[in-house]
């Protein structure tokens, strides 16, 4: 049966072909050549090659291009797989210890002792053979350096004083487990310094530790507490001032300045800051003109020229450089928790008032604000201009940074605790903006613990085969059960590092381990993620639900609910598990950080009755870890 140039071949009326015609024929022959130069002889690139095949052979990519953290992740990935013989993951790992070996004495060598701290942890977890792979280690890699943690510590401060970064000499010896085992020329060296630098804390930990030592007579105004009045302190505080030209406001020129707060943390002219206040400084999408200054206390008309160094946007800190001798130094409380009800005192200049004291308390403790870490609340008045300034204790010891107030409400404003501060301090002074390191994936806290949502592609913990629904049971054999208390143990460490995981799967009391390398995490995880994925895959970590796509038609619903957590605004906003839903827009909101989705959805607690509702999320949400 012909109908014009279509054929239409039995059992299949309706189904058109190409048609024959002159102009079809050169194609037909050119189809047929090309066939006839095919070979059939066997396949030119070999057979196919199985999964264990192909871990092996990314591992070993992985170590020829230098990239040991991701084929630690990919061997732990074959080895709870199953996926990889033991034998040869063994001889994987001791040679990447061989490696690490080396490179520790040659960091000694070179007095890189911040690699070198680096690679003695990570050594000290393979040691332990996490993955019970019964490593056979020879004698010079099973036994502990020569020099332990503390030893390095002590090497690197001693350096840091020799470059003349006392600050940074202070804070590293105060990360060691002891100070008992120093002489008393170091002793009193460091206690000097402490002295100086109004550091009660490191001085009392350097007397208490060495309790019973002998002090000479020249060394007696060093061991009294020096007593510290507001005014005194005030002298370390600064403004910030930031002049960004002229802004259009209803069609007239109006100066645009930022005004903020800060205070010194080091003789020579360090001080910090909020980085909201000084963004335009450094942030690469800020277009106009942006000039720094800072205003010293009691000297509201002298301008002094000020550059940023380092800053953190997850944490809303920047360290700034200017070109005088601080008055007062503060010193930042490295241990000290906050506690409701404690007195405290914010310092700093509302409105560009410097040199202005307020009172408060400590109102609550284990604020959300940030990606990672916490805040603290207190009641203490603060304005703008309030931002950046030190929010101390009264006994002088700097407890926190103050960053926001809530306008509506009346003392309901939040300071960055200096606890969590105390984690990435020393990488402010190395310049650029502070990288944190991650393990790339999202959970939610609940009842059974810490369970995981989100695994981020490329991530470490994806290269290493974590899944969602594992529970994350430990760290390095902390327990985990907040978000906090993993934000706290990986803070400590840094991108490169190695940690000991523990995860159970659902309700399985079984724990499994899992070593991975930490990687830098990016500003923002979110934003990242929907470069590579449809923003349904974030649904779990935006909203709190998770979803699973239709095969239905064009005019139903595109996705069904399966899961809903608690707490989340998916569940605030009453969706539940069955509940049909269609995505009619999505979008990003690059000015107010945030996402928003409007379906059309049939609530099974509304009869099914179908409505609109729009849902929205921060990008820098807190569940990644």
């Amino acid at each position: 049966m012909k109908s014009g140039n279509t054929k239409v071949f039995p059992g299949s009326a309706s189904a058109p072909v190409l048609p024959v015609g002159p102009t079809v024929l050169p194609v037909v022959l050119l189809v047929l050549l090309l066939g006839a130069c095919v070979s059939s002889g066997p396949d030119q690139f070999g057979a196919p090659l199985d999964r264990k095949e192909l871990v092996v052979q990314r591992v070993e990519q992985y170590l020829q291009q230098g990239e040991v953290g991701p084929a630690i992740d990919r061997l732990t990935y074959g080895l709870r797989r199953e996926l990889l013989d033991r034998a040869w993951a063994g001889e994987a790992l001791l040679g990447i210890m061989e490696e690490w070996h080396r490179d520790y004495h040659q960091a000694l060598e070179g007095r890189e002792y911040g690699r070198a701290l680096q690679l003695h942890w990570n050594l000290g977890v393979l040691r332990e053979d996490p993955l019970g792979i019964e490593l056979e280690i020879p004698p010079e890699l099973l036994e502990p350096p020569d020099l332990s943690r503390d030893d390095l510590l002590l090497r690197w401060a001693e350096l840091e004083i020799e470059r003349e970064e006392p600050v940074l000499a202070l804070y590293l010896l105060l990360r060691r487990s002891t100070l008992a085992d120093l002489d008393p020329e170091r002793a009193l060296r460091f206690l000097e310094i402490a002295r100086t630098f109004n550091n009660d804390e490191a001085a009392g930990r350097i007397l208490e530790d060495l309790e019973g030592s002998s002090w000479g007579d020249e060394s007696m105004p060093l061991l009294a507490v020096p007593s510290r009045t507001p005014p005194q302190m005030l002298e370390g505080t600064v403004t910030v001032w930031v002049n960004r030209g002229m802004r259009i406001s209803q069609g007239v020129g109006v100066p645009d300045r930022g005004i903020g707060s800060g205070f010194f943390i080091d003789p020579r002219g360090y001080l910090l800051t909020n980085y909201h206040v000084i963004y335009s400084e450094v942030d690469p999408t800020y277009n106009g003109f942006s000039r720094l200054y800072v205003k010293l206390a009691g000297r509201p008309n002298e301008r002094i020229p000020a550059r940023v160094v380092g800053y953190d946007r997850v944490f809303d800190l920047a360290l700034l450089k200017v070109e005088v001798d601080a008055p007062y130094v503060f010193s930042l409380s490295d241990t000290r928790r906050l506690t409701p009800g404690e007195r405290v005192l914010a310092l700093g200049s509302p409105g560009g008032l410097d040199s202005t004291i307020t009172a408060g308390i400590v109102s609550a403790e284990g604020r959300r604000f940030f990606q990672m870490g916490e805040a603290v609340q207190i009641d203490a008045p603060v304005n703008p201009g309030n931002s950046g300034g030190p929010l101390i204790l009264p006994d002088g010891q700097v407890a926190g940074i103050v960053f926001a107030g809530i306008p509506q409400f009346e003392g309901v404003n939040f300071a960055i605790p200096s606890y969590w501060v105390r984690h990435f301090f020393p990488r402010l002074f190395q310049g650029g903006e502070v990288v944190h390191p991650w393990l790339g994936f999202a959970v939610h806290a609940g009842r059974e613990g810490l369970r995981v949502v989100y695994v981020a592609p490329g991530s470490p913990a994806h290269r290493a085969g974590v899944r969602e629904g594992d529970l994350l049971r430990s760290i390095q054999g902390r327990p985990v059960r907040t978000l906090s208390a993993a934000q706290d143990v990986i803070l400590e460490r840094r991108p490169g590092d190695i940690l000991d995981t523990r995860w159970s799967a659902g309700s399985q009391r079984e724990e499994i381990s899992r070593v991975i390398a930490l990687d830098s995490r990016p500003f923002s995880p979110i934003e990242e993620a929907l470069k590579r994925q449809p923003i349904e895959a974030l649904f779990p970590v935006l909203f709190g639900m998770k979803v699973e796509e239709l095969s239905s038609p064009p005019w139903g619903p595109d996705f069904v609910i399966t899961e809903v957590f608690p707490g989340t605004s998916a569940d605030e906003s009453s969706l539940s598990p069955n509940d049909p839903f269609s995505l009619r827009n999505w979008r990003v909101d690059t000015d107010l950080r945030a996402a928003f989705i409007q379906i059309v959805i049939r609530k099974r607690k509304a009869g099914f009755l179908e409505g609109g509702l729009q849902l929205g999320s921060f990008l820098e949400t807190d569940s990644f870890l």
